[in-house]
């Protein structure tokens, strides 16, 4: 997060410091970001609440927040980047990249069944990508794997 808020000229710090966006839990801004700044067309940001209350749960549900923003924006693919060990947070990596998986997996399944009862409009995300530090790949890769063999049952 601190390459990309470099990248946005600090704008990041200053929506924090500015209390304009607070990080509350489950609270979203989408910045459309100036072109050449960073490579994605929009920036969600996604937020965790207090540090101090992070509990590996939560991420499913910004899994899911995630992909209902995505599929609402009708993009075909997105990332995702927690920025939970750089904020200073432990937290089990397998696991929270599990739970992203997860809900970005529910949440898509979600609006197929009202794709299905003509409710919804076409599903445009093909792929997600979670990004990681390299400390962290083998731990999140784990993680991901169990919940999608759940899925596969």
């Amino acid at each position: 997060m601190v390459h990309v808020d470099e990248a946005l000229k600090g704008l990041i710090t200053d929506l924090r410091k500015s209390q304009k966006f607070q990080g509350r839990a489950y609270e979203t801004l989408l910045i459309t970001p100036a072109i050449h700044t960073i490579a994605a067309k929009k920036l969600l940001l996604i937020g965790l609440g207090d540090r101090h209350d992070f509990k590996p749960e939560i991420m499913q549900m910004i899994g899911v927040i995630g992909m209902r923003e995505a599929l609402r924006l009708g993009v075909s693919s997105y990332s995702h980047a927690s920025d939970l060990k750089d904020a200073g947070i432990d937290s089990p990596t397998g696991e929270v990249a599990g739970n992203v998986v997860k809900g970005a997996i529910g949440a898509y399944q979600t609006q197929q069944y009202l794709k299905e009862k003509n409710a919804s409009d076409p599903l445009t995300v093909t792929k997600v990508t979670l990004l990681t530090g390299p400390a962290y790949f083998e731990d999140s890769k784990e993680g991901i794997k169990k919940v999608m063999s759940s899925f596969s049952n």
